[in-house]
């Protein structure tokens, strides 16, 4: 294993009653102590995953420590960002939030983070964190309360302004109970996971990551200055763009170090200026983490999937697993429940189970949909409202699918999300399982991280550290656990240098399809607002009015814009439920109505190209 935490297995912690959050304190009821109860579980379900995690953070944290001191930001945050881009620098979420802090391009560059065809200090690690320290002070202004302002990282400052009371701005205790945000319960498993295991001087004795200025240099420069192979060195700068590093700031280039080998001293720096990265301190001289009750972190995958945003693993099966192909056998979310069988039909599990069609059709709100093998059925009626309060949308998910992981009768589902038949569900929406969204609330989306399809550029450092540590010890990891060793045997040709030249900005003057125009900025109008509203970009707003973005807006300012001249509509969806015919193909429905037969099995959430006779298909025509 990757022994730089020394994990192990331990008694299952109780959630305190009571913990401080950002110099608040917090009360959890019961339901609130089991949400987070959950998460934490699923957190340290897999002791590899979990130390992965952790190392991966601890790669990073120096910086994230250092930053939030100097701006003033309480330490708890630090968690957020494993929370959110889970120290990945080019992670990336289905709603196209990127990097460290999940930042979307225009929020970013709202908070002064570059993105450009040059430069994405979403992927940065000191520019990111700066950005997103920027975001916290200014609703902790509005909110008084740091836990308030953690809650509008997600939801925004106007959302988080309208689901929390006015009673909370400037508290410092605050009751968590089952109907408190889940983001906020996520945040406080999340602290409690790594706290002890993450952060305050923590370092893989093996590896860690300096920074070195690069302003004005080459990466291929930087390389040789640091003697970091130059690959290594792009795989952990994914934020530069190009080869040349801009000389018009201070761009700190991250790279790793091994071993005790000491960071790259440069001369324009001051001797007596604290270094952002030091020499790696030894095992002895480490700080050891105190000890304390743990969740188990040796326990079995179960095989079902942990859902994003949720509290818990659904759906839960329990009793005679080996014997789920039986009636009376197993229960799902408490209900009687049955395994379907490979080829199973409606008739054959009806005569297994001594359960009518009609009543299973009814119990799994099967309507037209087939059985399919494999699969859990319930045998008695499902529940009024989920165990839990909520669930992110997943892809591949549907409405029905998630109705049966959490043991939800369908239309209840519906009605607490205000849905209408048929609704389309969306990647990231926050779906309310116990009670009905307030009339009031907005819909809410959440960010879903999309799956890699590579290795990320820190766990292959760890990967390739750990290996190298195992096969000098002479030990060897478990087959499922194991690193996979990089092959760098294939030499491959020295790539061209790619020097990109700055987006041009629009000059602000009439033309053939663009026109000048002056909005007045209006109460609560941020940059982010008027860019959303006129499609344009914020650092055109600023260059457009020679502005800059720490030079704020206030009410009534004229801003100049270059917008066309006619604002086309966005073109009318409609939307035909097709009902399958005998004979019919998803091929054949998709040349009957002339669409793409990849976007008919997107609409319809369909992973194959299977039909059931009566079907209801939605087909979106423009």
């Amino acid at each position: 294993m990757m022994a730089s935490l020394n994990l192990s297995a331990q008694a299952p912690m109780n959630v305190p009653s009571v913990i401080d959050v950002a110099g608040v304190k917090l009360k959890l009821n019961a339901e609130a102590k089991r949400d987070v109860e959950e998460t934490l579980d699923l957190l340290v379900r897999s002791q590899y995953h979990f130390q992965l995690k952790a190392d991966r953070s601890n790669l990073y944290m120096h910086f994230v420590e250092e930053i939030l001191r100097k701006e003033g930001i309480p330490e708890d945050f630090k968690y957020l960002a494993i929370q959110e881009g889970e120290f990945i620098s080019d992670a990336v979420s289905t709603s196209n939030a990127v990097g460290f802090w999940q930042f979307k391009k225009a929020s970013a560059q709202e908070l002064g983070v570059r993105v450009d065809n040059v430069v994405d200090e979403r992927k940065h690690i000191i520019a990111s964190t700066i950005g997103a320290t920027k975001y916290f002070k200014r609703s902790n202004f509005v909110f008084d309360n740091w836990v308030l302002s953690l809650q509008s990282y997600l939801q925004g400052l106007t959302g988080t302004q309208r689901s929390a009371s006015d009673k909370l701005y400037g508290a410092k205790t605050m009751n968590i109970t089952g109907k408190s945000h889940w983001y906020i319960k996520k945040f406080i498993a999340h602290k409690l996971a790594f706290q002890d295991f993450v952060g305050d001087g923590r370092k893989n004795p093996n590896i860690q990551l300096a920074d070195y200025e690069g302003k004005g240099k080459t990466l291929r420069q930087v390389s040789k200055e640091v003697k970091v192979d130059y690959d290594e060195l792009k795989r952990f700068n994914k934020w530069l763009n190009q080869s040349k590093i801009p000389d018009d700031k201070s761009y700190k280039v991250i790279y790793p170090i091994k071993g005790d080998r000491q960071p790259i001293a440069q001369k324009q720096q001051n001797p007596s200026t604290k270094q952002t990265s030091s020499k790696p301190k030894t095992q002895a001289s480490r700080k050891t983490p105190k000890k304390r009750n743990t969740f188990s972190l040796g326990k079995a995958d179960t095989g079902i999937k942990p859902l994003e945003g949720n509290v818990g693993v659904y759906p839960q099966v329990t009793g005679n697993i080996d014997a789920a192909y039986q009636p009376k056998q197993v229960k799902m979310n408490n209900i009687w429940a049955i395994k379907a069988r490979p080829n199973e039909t409606l008739q054959t599990l009806s005569s297994r189970t001594g359960v009518s069609t009609t009543k299973l059709k009814r119990f799994n709100d099967l309507g037209q949909r087939r059985i399919q093998g494999d699969r859990y059925y319930y045998l008695k009626n499902k529940k009024t409202k989920g165990r839990v309060h909520y669930h992110v949308v997943l892809p591949g998910e549907t409405l029905w699918s998630i109705a049966q992981d959490y043991g939800i009768r369908l239309k209840k589902l519906r009605q607490k999300n205000r849905m209408k038949t048929n609704e389309a569900l969306k990647v990231g929406r926050v779906l309310w399982l116990r009670f009905i969204r307030p009339e009031k609330t907005p819909i809410e989306y959440s960010n879903v991280k999309v799956e890699r399809q590579e290795e990320s550029a820190e766990d292959r450092l760890i990967s390739e550290v750990s290996l190298a540590k195992q096969l000098t010890e002479g030990r060897k990891l478990p087959k499922d656990e194991a690193p996979k060793p990089v092959n760098e045997s294939k030499s491959e040709p020295e790539e061209i240098e790619v020097f990109n030249k700055p987006k041009l900005r629009r000059p602000l003057v009439n033309s053939a399809t663009d026109t000048v125009i002056t909005h007045y900025v209006k109460k609560k109008e941020t940059f982010f607002a008027i860019s959303g509203q006129y499609k344009v970009e914020i650092d055109d707003i600023l260059f457009w009015n020679n502005l800059k973005l720490e030079d704020g807006l206030t009410v009534g300012q004229p801003l100049k814009l270059l917008v066309p001249k006619v604002i086309e509509p966005e073109p009318k969806v409609e939307e035909i439920i097709h009902t399958v015919k005998k004979g019919e193909t998803l091929w054949s429905i998709s040349k009957l109505y002339e669409v793409d037969l990849e976007d008919l099995k997107k609409w319809n959430n369909k992973l194959n190209n299977e039909l059931s006779l009566g079907e209801k298909l939605k087909i979106l025509k423009q």
